[in-house]
């Protein structure tokens, strides 16, 4: 040991390597043609920027700042303005074409998704998937005319070729009992009135996603998945743990069928958009974690439904993974994550998000084949979370590419549904699937907190339990919960960064920290909230016996969850018994165990549930 020399070093350290920035990625989701078909405007969430592509040449024209996390684009009808839902501010940007600006800003509801306007461009609708409504603007005075109801998560929108009806399709099932199928709404809106004209049930699906009108105008297809809630995660040799197909929108009867786009030893995986070509002679839709395009032929389509009995179409269309051979009459292959896609005006092309390579492919509608990709600008290094992304939007870890981490975790949070897992016991200790967002340093994992790393919960485990195939190597591993541990959670909606508490908020904070009882009576520690769910993440990650133990569970031990953006996870409770924040307190918590409440007030209780949705 050189002691002089170690001195010197410690004296005159070497000078640290220059930081470098995270390479800026652009992650397109979704596109729109402008009215004249000359140029393309691309939503990119990762650069929280449109994107402006040239028709003609295939080039990146401009580059056009808006808010956080845009989601879809639309424009007026003349084309002269765009409008973009930014799904991290929880507004929508208003864009000059000619200056290639954006000139306003208007707040709507919670994560707005889909965006469209009417026929005439008099009013703009904004679905809002977090407050599960849709805001409908004036497009003249760009002010909030009303705000009417959807289903539960609303996603996407299509206008009908007559102008009078929008669907909107919805990601999240309504909420069901335990061991009842998920049951998911397509919402129909009355253009003429901005009312909702009638909620369409689409049975045993959820993820609803892409949609698009027939040019007739006698049906339109929505993107599907079927989750399997009734039987145990075993099931996925046979087909029969998450299938994909589309929703089939009757316009006289208002009926919906279904269909899969599976095929009996290949998944299509997470079907995510759709389109009709002008003549309606082909639907275009994209799985965004096979990176695949189906090509469907849609009279085909519509003949294998109309030819099978009501009860075929009811029991087995809807599993039937064979029939997609009948009416799918090819598959494109895209670039990485191909989610939203558009129809050039002429029919001659169509653009396709690629969301994890930064690029849109082109599609020859004559030949039916991907003809060119157009670089968005986005880096080429690849980060290691970047890595995790791409795995995480993978089916290829799937046993026949049924589904992936996607598929349960849209966009790293819910899909609203109880699962019955392998490794839990069949057939008993049904889980609520929750969030990733925001999950770092909140170990352990699952709801019996047996898992104590991100590594043991997305290892070897599930291979063995979900995805039936090889798990992920080493370095795959890693790059997954790399990408976990960076899903952030959203800005709190209830109590902005910086902002006070209100009167009821405060009140709810001094109940959540209370130490007395009304009558006077000292709580035990044990039995306070801010004992097992103490800040900065609102859980001390222990497990603790709250009372919920139900006749199938193993234990009656869980996992302390954190509650930071609490209001955006229901359902509630290990296994997603109670649907609301309030009935944890007034319907499963009789004897206080899960905290001292029955002495509450109802007053006492509102406050308590506005202070924990700002945490």
């Amino acid at each position: 040991f050189n002691a002089e020399q170690a001195r010197r070093a410690i004296a005159h350290p070497k000078q640290a390597p220059k930081a470098t920035l995270t390479p800026g990625y652009k992650t397109p989701v979704n596109l729109v043609a402008s009215p004249d078909g000359r140029e393309l405007y691309v939503a990119c969430e990762s650069s929280n920027s449109v994107i402006v592509i040239d028709t003609a040449t295939r080039t990146k024209i401009a580059e056009i700042q808006v808010g956080g996390q845009p989601a879809d684009v639309t424009f007026h009808p003349e084309g002269k303005i765009a409008y973009v839902s930014n799904r991290l501010d929880d507004t929508v940007s208003v864009i000059d074409v000619a200056s290639r600006q954006a000139v306003k800003t208007l707040p709507v509801g919670d994560e707005p998704h889909g965006v469209l306007t009417d026929a005439k461009g008099e009013r703009l609708y904004v679905l809002n998937t977090s407050t599960d409504d849709i805001s409908i603007y004036d497009t003249q005075k760009l002010s909030e005319v009303r705000r009417v109801s959807a289903g539960r998560g609303p996603w996407s929108l299509a206008l009908s070729p007559d102008g009078s009806r929008l669907l909107v399709t919805n990601t999240l099932s309504r909420f069901v009992r335990l061991r009842t199928p998920p049951v998911s709404e397509i919402t129909v809106v009355n253009t003429e009135e901005a009312a909702v004209e009638d909620r369409l049930m689409a049975p045993e699906a959820n993820l609803l996603q892409g949609v698009s009108w027939h040019p007739s105008g006698q049906f339109g297809l929505a993107t599907l998945n079927r989750t399997k809630t009734l039987v145990p995660m075993t099931q996925l040799t046979q087909g029969w743990t998450i299938t994909n197909g589309l929703a089939i929108v009757w316009t006289k009867d208002s009926a919906v069928d279904q269909v899969l786009l599976d095929e009996p030893n290949l998944g299509f995986s997470d079907a995510t958009d759709i389109v009709f070509t002008p003549d309606g002679r082909w639907a275009l839709v994209t799985s965004c974690t096979s990176d695949r395009i189906a090509v469907v032929e849609v009279d085909k389509l519509i003949s294998v439904v109309r030819k099978a009995t009501e009860r075929e179409r009811k029991d087995l269309l809807p599993n039937h993974r064979g029939k997609a051979t009948e009416f799918v009459v090819k598959h494109i292959a895209m670039e990485r994550g191909p989610r939203g896609l558009v129809m050039a005006p002429d029919g001659r092309f169509a653009y396709v998000c690629n969301s994890l390579d930064d690029s849109l492919s082109v599609i020859d509608l004559g030949k039916m084949e991907s003809v060119g990709s157009i670089d968005l600008g986005g880096p080429k290094e690849v980060t290691q979370a970047r890595f995790g992304e791409r795995l995480f939007n993978d089916s290829k870890i799937t046993f026949q590419r049924q589904f992936s981490c996607h598929s349960c975790h849209p966009d790293g949070h819910i899909d609203g549904m109880i699962y019955d897992i392998e490794a839990d016991g069949i057939g008993v200790s049904h889980v609520d699937n929750r969030t990733l967002r925001g999950i770092n340093d909140t170990a352990p994992f699952k709801w019996e907190g047996t898992n104590p790393s991100l590594s043991r919960q997305c290892g070897a485990r599930l291979a063995v339990f979900f995805t039936r195939g090889a798990p992920f190597t080493a370095e795959e591993l890693a790059a997954v919960d790399s990408y976990v541990c960076t899903i952030p959670r959203p800005p709190n909606r209830y109590r902005p960064l910086g902002a006070p508490l209100s009167p009821a908020q405060r009140r709810g904070k001094a109940v959540f920290e209370r130490t007395m009882a009304n009558d006077g009576r000292v709580i035990p520690v044990d039995n306070r909230c801010v004992t097992c769910h103490c800040p900065p993440l609102y859980t001390d990650r222990t497990k603790r016996d709250v009372g919920t133990r139900e006749k199938l569970d193993r234990t009656g031990l869980f996992d302390v969850p954190h509650l930071n953006n609490i209001y955006d996870s229901a359902p509630y409770l290990h296994n997603g018994m109670a649907p609301t924040l309030e009935e944890i307190w007034t319907v499963y918590n009789p004897y206080d165990r899960h905290g001292l409440t029955n002495d509450m007030t109802k007053d006492q209780l509102n406050d308590l549930i506005e202070y924990l949705k700002t945490l």
